[in-house]
């Protein structure tokens, strides 16, 4: 039995549009400058509640002087198309940057992951807008004689997000390496785990609020009900221990 690890959010969604505040901690590659690079090793999955594949568009309301101005992303299941709130794209050419009317900022799909951050040592979201890197990584993902998982579902190998460039020049890679998960992930990871909960990005909540619950402790919605638990993969080759990460 092999491991889903992808969010199957390919296939018919909900079209749902719910206002959300980026999560803290999280990481974007573009947050990279020329010739940087970050290590990080994915943590849980789509079953899970740790990963998701959605769409994020920039809102504009109109603020208190009567203008129109930046209101926040909106997380949606399936493309959005062209709803009433979204940002105008801006002119860059001019010092004051007007916004251009009968313009708007293209939606961008996403995949988000829980994932660990070798060079900060914590829990973190990675959220990955470049299709390139998506592609990258679900090639990555289906050699899965390599790339294992434990049973608790952390990646058995870290993933290296690397960029190169700046500008319309910009290009972004990942680098995998085959790692032993330590035992101190893995004791981490079980008292961290429930307290992430990713699906909570499309019910505008916090993911790192946890999975929410009503009054009688079942799951209160966030939760993309697609899809049954299929149990991780066992390791099934050797693997490398060299740091703690």
């Amino acid at each position: 039995m092999t491991l889903q690890v992808l969010p199957p959010e390919m296939l018919e969604a909900p079209k749902d549009k719910i206002e959300t505040k980026e999560a803290q901690p999280y990481w974007k590659p573009r947050s990279l400058k020329d010739g940087e690079s970050e290590e990080f090793r994915l943590l849980g999955c789509y079953e899970t509640g740790h990963a998701i594949v959605g769409w994020q568009y920039a809102s504009e309301k109109v603020r208190d002087n009567g203008e129109l101005g930046f209101a926040g992303y909106v997380v949606t299941r399936s493309h959005p198309g062209q709803p009433a709130d979204i940002a105008r794209e801006t002119d860059w050419s001019k010092p004051d940057r007007p916004k251009i009317d009968g313009t708007f900022v293209k939606p961008r799909r996403f995949l988000a992951w829980v994932a660990t951050s070798a060079a900060r040592g914590r829990l973190e979201v990675l959220f990955i807008e470049q299709k390139s890197l998506r592609e990258q990584l679900t090639e990555i993902l289906q050699e899965a004689e390599d790339y294992t998982w434990t049973e608790q579902g952390l990646a058995n190998f870290s993933i290296k997000i690397s960029r190169k460039g700046a500008g319309l020049e910009t290009s972004y890679s990942i680098l995998p390496k085959v790692r032993k998960v330590p035992d101190k992930i893995i004791s981490s990871w079980e008292k961290e785990k429930d307290t992430i909960w990713l699906p909570n990005f499309f019910e505008g909540k916090d993911p790192f609020d946890g999975k929410q619950t009503d009054e009688k402790g079942l799951p209160a919605g966030g939760s993309d009900a697609r899809g049954a638990y299929v149990k991780p993969t066992k390791q099934t080759k050797k693997v490398e221990t060299e740091t703690e990460f």
